[in-house]
């Protein structure tokens, strides 16, 4: 969180207290985490000038020119250049609540003052020459109240060149007034006043938001890291510890509702950021991947169900079933490393690492120690163990080896040649194992 009177402190040690002799209209954001101070030449040219200054700690910040809204705004944003001692400014265009894309067109020339000042601030002194108009929006010159908005990312460090860089969600923004008429004087760079008590100057705030959250994101992860690593692993428990196929079908119903609600998010979150907005990032080529596996491994699961409660026999599709299912999972919980990332969250990474780190250990440590009470105790009965027609090989559990075996018998006969033997001669059919009276086993 933003220790904001630090973040005032920083701005008033930054700013020049040279007294302001060229017309400005001056805006400071509520928290005092972005100032913004614009001039329009009173002369006949395009060029407006301005300053835009923020608390080095606070990782990228922007002024909206021409609307309220995100879009039909020019987006002038700020954040650290890679040396860490000068500002990159990137000037972007955006149609809709979604992150602005950089316009090349849009010509900006830094003037003298630009840089990282007292080690605290971030400062930039620029002229415009086609900031009045762009491809979707306008600055009104001669408006008394010009719609506007400002908006600050998250405490961090950018520290690149890249005008194009993609930047997370803002972490406050708002919208707000100015008079242009009373920015306009004569050109040149407009100077913010150095002051506790400084005030917006032919400004008028609006509307302001502070710490806000991209929850859908957030919903996201959760939704899907709650599936992978919580509901799919306890299926496989509850087959292989009780053979409760009903609620085993019930838990994999429940999860693929519950990946269709995560998959809907990441779509909807994917067209929010120009990192994602293709669709071709390994996170999201994983992702409908695992999806298309968990719909046929799904699938694959219902029809062997049926099958076998008709024939009591296992099909060809449990063991593309069960395979798929370990895979799937293992894709999933892989996939959430490359998720965090992508959003620019590695931290969230050990989260993530620490619940698979004890999830799947203590999975395999159950099942691990079933088998071996099963074996000590001899519990495994036949029919009795893993069940659902999913046992790919019966013949490997305990006591199946012996059912396996035939004995050979030799039939005697003792009555007239070329005749038939008694009914009670033949030998006892031998045991053919456990697939005689077999459950569906999982």
């Amino acid at each position: 969180m933003v220790d904001f009177n630090r973040v005032r402190l920083a701005m008033v040690a930054a700013v020049n207290t040279t007294p302001n002799k060229t017309a400005a209209a001056v805006f400071f954001s509520p928290v005092r985490d972005l100032a913004f101070a614009l001039n329009v030449p009173s002369n006949s040219s395009q060029d407006l000038y301005f300053s835009i200054q923020m608390p080095v700690s606070v990782s990228w910040g922007a002024i909206g020119l021409g609307s309220d809204t995100m879009a039909g705004s020019l987006m002038l944003m700020i954040y650290a250049s890679s040396s860490g001692e000068n500002v990159t400014l990137s000037p972007r265009i955006s149609d809709g609540h979604s992150e602005p894309v950089y316009s090349p067109d849009i010509e900006v020339e830094a003037l003298p003052g630009t840089g990282l000042v007292n080690g605290s601030t971030l400062v930039y002194n620029g002229r415009c020459s086609n900031c009045r108009s762009w491809s979707n929006g306008r600055v009104d010159v001669e408006s008394k109240a010009q719609h506007m908005l400002y908006a600050t990312g998250e405490v961090g460090e950018i520290d690149t060149d890249d005008v194009e860089y993609s930047l997370r969600m803002h972490y406050n923004y708002g919208t707000f007034t100015m008079d242009m008429v009373n920015a306009t004087g004569p050109g040149g760079v407009p100077t913010i006043e150095a002051s506790l008590e400084s005030e917006s100057i032919g400004t008028l705030l609006e509307t302001s938001v502070f710490q806000y959250k991209h929850k859908w994101a957030m919903l996201h992860a959760i939704v899907m890291v709650f599936c992978f690593a919580g509901i799919y692993p306890f299926g496989i428990l509850i087959l292989r510890l009780g053979n409760w196929v009903r609620w085993h079908a019930i838990n994999q119903t429940i999860a693929l509702f519950l990946v269709f609600i995560g998959f809907g998010l990441g779509i909807k979150i994917s067209g929010v950021y120009n990192r994602s907005k293709n669709f071709n990032t390994a996170h999201q080529v994983i992702g409908i991947l695992v999806l298309v596996f968990v719909i046929i491994q799904f699938a694959l699961g219902f029809m062997h169900h049926r099958v076998y409660k008709k024939t009591q026999q296992t099909t060809k599709m449990a063991p593309i079933h069960v395979w798929l299912g370990r895979l799937a999972i293992i894709l999933g919980v892989a996939n959430g490393f490359t998720g965090f990332t992508l959003a620019g969250s590695p931290e969230n990474n050990y989260v993530l690492m620490g619940i698979a780190l004890f999830v799947f250990p203590v999975i395999v440590l159950v099942l691990v120690t079933k088998r071996l009470l099963q074996k000590k105790y001899g519990k495994n009965k036949e029919g009795s163990s893993e069940g659902g027609g999913y046992d790919l090989e019966p013949w490997r559990r305990p006591g199946a080896t012996e059912a396996y075996t035939v004995t050979a018998t030799t039939v005697e006969y003792n009555g007239p040649s070329g005749g038939m033997p008694a009914a009670g001669s033949y030998p006892p059919k031998p045991d053919m194992g456990p697939q005689q009276n077999t459950r569906e086993i999982v």
